[in-house]
């Protein structure tokens, strides 16, 4: 849910690659979605009603802004930002299943998935406005001091000056939020794009949709091709949102574990995954870690993963070993 220099991240090309669509009347839907744009494709064999589905999707869009924005002070977790309490507070059902699902990828990145990260963020110039937030005598917090009662839908904050930042998970919660509405009312054949967070289902096992991703070095317009069948692909790169701290450029990647914002703007890291806000969290998380880790963690939790990373005039992409397979149409 970045809403400074919108991403490219990732061009979808609508086109199926194998045989069976000509049966199927095209539908595609598209509007504005957390500062950037939505597409959302649609094929199916009955006649749809574009214009109600259109106004359920950006309800959808509209309740998880207004939950998990950082860029309104009316948002929920605004509210919850600016609190001072570090008792349980009850909160909506959709925040607490992004909270439970960051938890999970904190966990499993060893917290270089971290929610706790937006002062550091915010004192640096992200957002639209350096805004005030409650400052503590010392920052000694992690995702490990917000605590979930699965029970009571509560959450609490073990320090009052913790700062939840919801951008590396949101739009990929989104997109699935969808996903799973366009199945309840039966359409299985989609395309979701929201600002290159994308899902992708399929009824026909022998269809594939080519996703093509951005080049970050910018020297061409993409730099790899990859096939889904249903499976959703996010994206995370340095030269997406930056801004100049102190004379310097560094991005809205920050490394949890020095609290500092990755500096480097040649970096990026594409997860497929089933779900795609555990894509686009483990996306954000693994592109803090250090480089010669990214692929070893990625093949030892079997991720799909591919990290590129622009050197000199030219760039380095790797590929962990589930990844691999979708680099061919045949998978």
């Amino acid at each position: 849910m970045d809403y400074k220099n919108l991403p490219k991240t990732i061009i979808i090309s609508f086109c199926l690659l194998l045989s069976g669509c000509n049966k199927l009347d095209n539908y595609l839907i598209s509007g504005n979605a957390f500062g950037s744009v939505y597409f959302v494709q649609i094929q199916s064999k009955e006649t749809v009603n574009k214009e109600e589905i259109k106004k359920n999707i950006e309800n959808i869009i509209y309740n998880i802004d207004i939950i998990a924005s950082n860029y309104s002070d009316n948002s929920e977790i605004s509210k919850f930002n600016r609190s001072e309490t570090t008792k349980f507070v009850f909160v909506s059902h959709h925040l607490y299943k992004i909270l439970e699902k960051s938890s999970q990828i904190s966990r499993l990145t060893n917290g270089y998935f971290d929610i706790t990260i937006g002062d550091i963020k915010i004192k640096k110039g992200f957002y639209i406005n350096q805004k005030d937030y409650i400052k503590g005598e010392k920052r000694n917090f992690t995702y490990e001091d917000v605590f979930l009662s699965k029970e009571r839908r509560a959450i609490r904050k073990s320090k009052k000056n913790i700062n939840i930042d919801l951008s590396g998970i949101a739009k990929g919660y989104s997109v699935d939020l969808i996903a799973n509405y366009l199945k309840s009312i039966n359409i299985n054949d989609f395309i979701i794009n929201i600002g290159g967070e994308i899902k992708v289902s399929k009824e026909n096992s022998n269809e594939v949709v080519k996703i093509s991703i951005d080049d970050p070095s910018q020297n061409k317009q993409t730099i790899e091709d990859i096939f889904l069948r249903n499976n959703a692909v996010a994206t995370s790169g340095t030269y997406q949102d930056f801004v100049k701290y102190k004379d310097k450029e560094i991005s809205h990647i920050v490394n949890p574990k020095n609290l500092e914002n990755i500096s480097d703007l040649g970096l990026l890291v594409t997860v497929v995954h089933e779900n795609c806000a555990t894509a686009d969290a483990l996306a954000t998380g693994l592109i803090a870690m250090e480089d010669a880790e990214i692929i070893n963690f990625a093949n030892r939790n079997n991720i799909a993963l591919m990290y590129v990373k622009k050197e000199g005039g030219s760039l380095e992409k790797k590929f962990s070993r589930e990844f691999i397979k979708y680099l061919n149409e045949e998978y």
